[in-house]
């Protein structure tokens, strides 16, 4: 084989090695991550050890829940692209493996890096409290919050935070904060909603959580809590119409709407469980 022949060989190799991972990017794009996985190791049987293609490997296996087998070939892309990308999808990756102290170690490093790489922040913020502690989440959240003001993902995770400690005013500061970014976001939307019903304005809750359901149908979370502000505002009809809905999505929500309805100041119970089941298949008022 002459020299020219060798180079449009191995040129030839190279549009098609990068042509597959574009494919595999797509594939990863378009929620594809089994289609994604096998491109990605098309590359690597031609080119062993491809940074791209080892990241595109590990991140499918990551969005197929199969954190154990993506942290090597995502250890590997990042010693060779010093991504932070990488770096975070390693950390989740880890976390999901069970072996948070290195997801921490990671992350306390990914933080640090310039110019800053919000997701990083944001993965941290969630480990943090997951692991209890909340107080550095949420210095950590903030921090982020100045680096990255238009990341919404941070005022949403503070205002739950919030939320979750019983700090209404931390929590409404934050969700507008969220709503200032994107005024229709649904989880935006819900969050202010759920300070709106613990303040007892449950006529400003329930406009919050319809909007919400306008945008995002599938939101029982929002249905449920617009049934029980429903139900305190004396609107019995409507509310047992929205709860009726929520069961639909399983036994789970069975449960939650019962406890809205019983724990209501204008809710109802039923002695029979018959009774019951009846309402909520709408042939018992």
């Amino acid at each position: 084989m002459s020299i020219r022949d060798d180079t449009a060989s191995r040129s030839q190799s190279t549009i098609s090695i990068d042509e597959t991972l574009r494919r595999a990017m797509a594939a990863i794009e378009g929620q594809r991550p089994e289609e994604a996985a096998r491109l990605a190791q098309d590359v690597l049987k031609r080119s062993a050890g491809h940074p791209n293609a080892l990241h595109l490997f590990g991140y499918s296996l990551l969005a197929q829940e199969r954190a154990s087998e993506a942290i090597e070939p995502l250890e590997k892309a990042f010693r060779s692209l010093r991504d932070p990308a990488i770096e975070t999808q390693l950390a989740i990756a880890l976390r999901k493996a069970g072996r948070t102290d290195e997801a921490l170690s990671r992350l306390t490093r990914a933080v640090k890096r310039k110019p800053v790489f919000p997701a990083a922040i944001h993965e941290l913020g969630f480990l943090l409290h997951s692991l209890g502690r909340a107080d550095e989440a949420i210095n950590v959240i903030k921090s982020g919050m100045e680096a990255a003001p238009g990341m919404i993902e941070l005022p949403l995770m503070l205002g739950f935070i919030f939320h979750a400690r019983g700090n209404r005013a931390g929590a409404k500061a934050a969700f507008a904060r969220a709503l200032g970014i994107a005024p229709h976001h649904p989880k935006a939307l819900y969050g202010m909603g759920l300070t709106m019903m613990d303040a007892g304005e449950f006529a400003a809750a329930a406009e919050l959580f319809q909007r919400a359901l306008v945008i995002d149908p599938s939101d029982q979370q929002s249905r449920l809590s617009l049934g029980a502000c429903l139900l305190e505002l004396g609107q019995t009809s409507a509310a047992s119409a929205c709860l009726r809905q929520v069961t639909r999505g399983g036994a789970d929500f069975y449960g939650k709407a019962l406890k809205v309805l019983s724990s209501s100041s204008r809710g109802r119970f039923w002695l029979k469980p018959s009774d019951l089941a009846g309402f909520f298949r709408g042939e018992r008022s």
